[in-house]
């Protein structure tokens, strides 16, 4: 839930930045030069006609749109990773083990150390995911995780955060749901 919460923030700051830089064009806007028949330039202020109303969105509208938009891409990996809970339970079923793979540039990880250290602080940032209930293994872009979490829907987030770890290739779930 942090993590939707730093990412709408995000999205607010983007926002908020064009808001303003299309402010501060708007005031910059320069008169017309028209030139007379004479051999002489004479500059005439031509009055701008009122703004018409338009139904232009407002910045929480755009805030909102923007931090759906970003939920729904969220949504969207969960399907493109096979995520969903559904997918999650039968695999579980199956094997009791939940592999998943990203198409990744091998060579470009991050220590196995450090890699546990990122998936284990994205877990203590999340609300509903216990860094202490899931156990995170690295060797070489390829995670395991160990333990238990509550349904099905969080097993597939706590794969999801592992996956967008950078370094990591494989993330293999042994994660048990636990009431």
């Amino acid at each position: 839930m942090k993590f939707f919460i730093f990412l709408f923030g995000i999205v607010l700051g983007v926002v908020g930045h064009r808001y303003y830089l299309e402010s501060e064009a708007a005031k910059t806007t320069t008169t017309p030069v028209e030139a007379a028949p004479s051999s002489t330039t004479t500059v005439t202020n031509h009055a701008t006609p009122p703004p018409t109303t338009t139904a232009s969105p407002t910045l929480a509208e755009r805030a909102r749109d923007s931090a759906a938009a970003a939920k729904d891409a969220v949504s969207n990996k969960l399907v493109d990773w096979h995520l969903t809970p559904a997918e999650i339970k039968e695999d579980l079923a199956k094997t009791g083990t939940v592999v998943r793979t990203k198409t990744a540039a091998a060579g470009r990880g991050l220590s196995n150390v450090r890699i546990v250290a990122v998936i284990k602080g994205k877990y203590a940032l999340e609300n509903e995911l216990s860094a202490r209930t899931i156990n995170v293994d690295a060797d070489a872009g390829k995670v395991t995780l160990h333990g238990t979490a509550g349904s099905a829907e969080l097993i597939a987030r706590a794969i999801a955060l592992a996956l967008e770890t950078d370094g990591v290739n494989t993330v293999e779930s042994q994660l048990t749901v636990t009431p």
